[in-house]
């Protein structure tokens, strides 16, 4: 092992406790090659595969000590060696969610490792994504709006005052945990998210979402904390409209949007004609150009759109539909043959086995049960790498950190409505490594 792989392997985080008692199953493991902690794997039921990634895939499962739903993120090693910055990343992740713990954000539970696969546990949303809960109700306020991004901001605030950057705040990283009205909404997928030293520390690799990154991100100037506010302003101005602010599909072109006018963004007439001036102005705040200048999350918790609590009762959700509705709906069945498409690529790729019950393919006739996490997607080409494992490596890691999955109950007619339009979703699937344009790209 050389010297800059030992280096990255000292950061890995201290080994879970171990679950008592099953003598026998930890001598086999101990024989078979396994690290101590493997044996914590046999606490745990898994379900359904939520999400799959050039790494791994994220699976439903349940603890038995506790009677706990959780998910599951699975990562092959064999997928990992050799990358550095991915296995950095992995370490990262688990060192932020080790020591967050706050109403708003996902709870981090455990994580173990068998010889060939690391597997981190954290708290599963069964209560829907943050739009897919805004378009089920009869009646959508600004009023509403404002309890959502209150909740944002005390996550944005939380991280902050502990100097870590999310780095990728948006609408399918905000999900109930629950089906209860009131249940409180979590900022989850901490896989690209960052610690600094103080306020004015910055991160000079970019990483995050096209149509919510801040510009900074995309420059060469570095990024901090403001990044996260930039894309709640973002995140915001959808939640009242129901469309993204930046249509740019390349960086040149998101710059010009941000830059061209007096404003980044524009008010369109008669989408936002009943929406405040309280509310437009919070928006321009968070997204102030200059990251100097834009207010942190808690000059925002001040703000008077937050702070005056709007009592404004314009049902906006007519309008939100229209927009976001019919996108959802084919970005969905999108989904259900990409997930598949990753299961397969991964277990061609990377040998697992048709015998591999970690990597188990979803019936494209059966619901699907959500949670928030997602993959990241990244990998270095090895050099002994065939022309096809190339071409299935470039379809795995075109987007550079990939896919999320909502964290609801799907229904089984949605699905089986989506067949009839199987042919087009299926090239659809099979054309992602040519790339996908829109707010969901990633850089």
């Amino acid at each position: 092992m050389g010297g800059d792989q030992k280096t990255v392997l000292q950061g890995k985080p201290q080994e879970p406790e171990q679950v008592e008692g099953h003598a026998i199953k930890k001598i086999l493991n101990k024989i078979s090659g396994n690290p101590n902690s493997y044996i914590n794997k046999v606490d745990y039921i898994f379900g359904r595969t939520l999400g799959a990634g050039s790494f791994g895939v994220v699976r439903q499962a349940r603890k038995l000590s506790t009677g706990e739903n959780v998910a599951v993120k699975i990562l092959l090693k064999k997928a990992l060696n050799g990358n550095e910055v991915q296995m950095r990343m992995l370490y990262d992740e688990l060192s932020i969610l080790q020591k967050l713990d706050h109403p708003n954000i996902v709870k981090f539970k455990d994580w173990f490792e068998s010889k060939d696969k690391f597997y981190i546990v954290i708290q599963l949303a069964t209560g829907g994504e943050l739009f897919d809960r805004i378009l089920e109700k009869g009646k959508f306020t600004e009023g509403d709006a404002v309890k959502i991004v209150y909740q944002i901001l005390k996550a944005v605030k939380y991280l902050h005052s502990r100097n870590i950057v999310h780095r990728d705040l948006k609408p399918e990283n905000l999900l109930y945990l629950t089906k209860d009205p009131e249940s409180p909404l979590v900022l989850g997928d901490f896989g690209i998210a960052k610690e600094v030293k103080n306020d004015d520390d910055l991160i000079h690799k970019a990483a995050g979402s096209m149509g919510y990154v801040a510009p900074e991100v995309v420059t060469t100037e570095g990024h901090g904390k403001p990044c996260d506010v930039w894309s709640l302003g973002v995140v915001t101005y959808t939640l009242l409209c129901g469309y993204s602010p930046f249509v740019a599909e390349s960086v040149e072109g998101f710059l010009e949007e941000c830059t061209s006018g007096r404003y980044p963004v524009t008010f369109h007439k008669p989408y936002w004609s009943s929406i405040s001036y309280e509310a437009q102005d919070f928006i321009l705040q968070a997204l102030t150009v200059d990251p100097h200048s834009r207010p942190t999350a808690t000059e925002l918790l001040q703000h008077a759109w937050i702070a005056s609590k709007t009592s404004k009762t314009d049902n906006l959700l007519p309008g939100i539909r229209k927009e976001f509705d019919a996108r959802r709906k084919f970005r969905e069945a999108v989904e259900i043959v990409k997930l598949n498409n990753r299961i397969k690529k991964l277990k061609q790729l990377y040998s697992t086995g048709e015998e591999d019950s970690d990597f188990e393919e979803n019936s494209p006739n059966s619901s699907l049960l959500n949670s928030m996490s997602k993959l990241a997607l990244d990998g270095n080409e090895s050099k002994g790498d065939s022309e096809e494992n190339r071409r299935l490596k470039s379809s795995l890691t075109q987007n550079a950190f990939a896919q999320i999955v909502k964290a609801a109950t799907q229904n089984r007619d949605r699905i089986k409505n989506y067949k009839d339009q199987e042919s087009e979703i299926e090239g659809a699937g099979a054309g992602e490594g040519e790339g996908e344009s829109g707010a969901d790209n990633k850089i």
